[in-house]
């Protein structure tokens, strides 16, 4: 846990002082004047003090070293792409930063070289490494950008505004290099046009002791790299032969894997089929195991796993395969069957999304059908689906089941992002609206009455997963969102409304809640709290005008 927090508040510190830098690049669009008294003399005021260079000096010492005992921990190479991405561009940053270091704060401090932008950027310009220094400014920014989004992505307020976080991550960067370029050309054309005035380098024994200085930190950096690796490799082969765990599964079999393994990165590494739907993450319950033996080696429970089986009520001696790395020998049982290796492959993971999903259903059904004969019935019915269909499809929503007249779909998948998605469910309202009344202009002369209908709608995260049934894929998905929303229509007959809306839908949707609207809150069966709402009952009611424009889609 302490290394945990090191990491995050020497990360976060490195990142706000990259984003005063970024921000002092900017202002470079106005000038070279502009970055020295705006970026040098405001911006980075705080960190050219005594206390900032010593806060900046150990934060970077320790969050590299963080880096490489990362590396040498880890007990295999297996890892998510975005973790490996961190990783190499933690490992890739300190080659390009030592040089830039060392010739303007060593240089400042050794041989009172002038650490302003217009020696800086001279500097860049006669050196001809501006590629060099974009390159670093890049690495430096997706590494840090990769981090504070891992460390956000379990907030929900970030998940809903992601885009506006991508927005800024693209803006910023982009920004830092349109100043450095416009600050350079005046720097360099102020040169030409008078070589008197130019700014001086410095002596060039000195720039050549800082270069040699430079090289030789980053000889030992790679050296230190070179010997973590040599290090992780005499460490798992000594560990595959001395330290190996033994895991035993009910039908018998035994597999030896190296200790610091999970006991589902075991089940997965001998070919075991093992259930598992978040992708190891700890999201989920269902690669989970019963100890039959040798619980005494299971380490204890963390809080991200103590909180997943708290809320499935797991017994005693219940373990989450991907978070359980047993230290000796161990017999587990898996909880959750899975029919074959090839069926797990074939269903793919599941993803956590934040969702809208939709239920319609249509009203007095046993009413409209009695009477009829059962193809006629079918025949509306079935333009009915057809038409909602439509309708939903042609706002972004995708229809995951129809059970007679109800008709269920959900919006935020394929791409679209959450809070497209929930737009297009709540445009999907009045679009579904408009075709159950042409349905019903169409066959007025077969109905005593109009078409009624009941709609809920309601966004929360969910499981999706995409299932093959009948030989085609087969869009699925568990949560709140499905079961609040058919509980809403239903509550529609109640509240003598044709919709309810949950609240969280319009926060999902980034959009004012229309003024009118009447608020219930609503108890929903499986939930503790209410379910704050809102009701439409007449048609005007269901045309919520422009979105704001979105920045991107995201997904979740």
């Amino acid at each position: 846990m302490m290394e945990r927090r090191a990491r995050i508040v020497t990360g976060l510190t490195l990142f706000a002082y990259a984003a005063c830098h970024f921000l002092g690049h900017a202002t470079g669009v106005f000038g070279v004047a502009a970055m020295e008294v705006v970026g040098r003399g405001i911006l980075l005021a705080p960190w050219r003090t005594p206390l900032g260079r010593g806060v900046l000096l150990v934060f970077v010492l320790v969050h590299a070293g963080l880096g490489l005992r990362a590396l040498v921990r880890r007990p295999h190479l297996r890892m998510p792409a975005i973790e490996a991405w961190q990783l190499a561009l933690g490992l890739a940053i300190p080659f390009l930063l030592v040089g830039h270091v060392v010739k303007v704060r060593v240089g400042a401090t050794a041989f009172d070289l002038a650490d302003t932008y217009h020696r800086v950027l001279s500097s860049i310009w006669a050196t001809a490494t501006l590629g060099q220094h974009f390159l670093l400014l890049g690495l430096v920014w997706a590494h840090g950008c990769i981090g504070l989004h891992q460390w956000l992505s379990r907030h929900e307020w970030y998940r809903r505004r992601r885009d506006l976080f991508l927005a800024g991550a693209i803006a910023l960067p982009f920004s830092a290099a349109l100043g450095v370029m416009n600050a350079g050309w005046d720097v360099a054309d102020a040169a030409l046009r008078d070589p008197a005035a130019a700014t001086p380098l410095g002596p060039p024994a000195e720039l050549a002791a800082l270069a040699e200085w430079a090289w030789r930190i980053q000889i030992g950096y790679g050296a230190a790299i070179g010997l973590a690796l040599l290090f992780w490799l005499w460490r798992s082969g000594l560990q595959s032969r001395s330290t190996a765990v033994r895991v035993t599964y009910p039908d018998g079999r035994v597999v030896v894997a190296p200790r610091g393994f999970s006991v589902l990165e075991t089940s997965r590494w001998a070919g075991i089929p093992h259930a598992s739907s978040c992708g190891g993450r700890g999201r989920c319950s269902t690669c989970r195991i019963r100890i039959a033996a040798g619980e005494a080696n299971a380490p204890e429970i963390l809080p991200a796993e103590r909180e997943t089986l708290d809320r499935v009520k797991a017994p005693p001696h219940v373990r989450l395969a991907c978070q359980l790395r047993p230290s000796a020998d161990i017999e587990v049982v898996p909880l959750v069957p899975v029919a074959s290796a090839e069926r797990a492959a074939h269903e793919g993971e599941s993803r956590e999304m934040l969702v809208t999903a939709m239920f319609l259903d249509l009203r007095e059904s046993t009413r409209f059908a009695a009477g009829r004969l059962p193809f006629d019935a079918l025949y509306v019915v079935e333009r009915y689906v057809r038409l909602v269909t439509a309708a939903i499809e042609a706002n972004g929503g995708v229809v995951t089941g129809v059970a007679g007249d109800g008709v269920m779909s959900l919006f935020g998948v394929g791409g679209v992002g959450p809070v497209a998605g929930a737009r297009g469910a709540l445009r999907a309202v009045g679009a579904v609206w408009d075709a159950i009344d042409a349905l019903s202009s169409d066959l007025a002369g077969e109905l005593d009455r109009p078409l009624r209908f009941g709609a809920g709608l309601h966004a929360s995260h969910c499981a999706v997963r995409s299932i093959p049934l009948l030989g085609q894929p087969s869009l699925q998905f568990l949560g709140d969102a499905g079961n609040v929303a058919s509980r809403l229509e239903a509550a529609t007959k109640a509240q003598k409304c044709v919709s309810i809306i949950s609240e969280a839908v319009f926060e999902l949707a980034e959009t004012p809640i229309p003024e009118g609207l009447a608020r219930e809150e609503l108890a929903v069966r499986g939930l503790d709290d209410h379910v704050a709402a809102r009701l439409l009952r007449e048609r005007g009611e269901a045309d919520f005008g422009e979105f704001a424009p979105l920045t991107e889609s995201t997904t979740v």
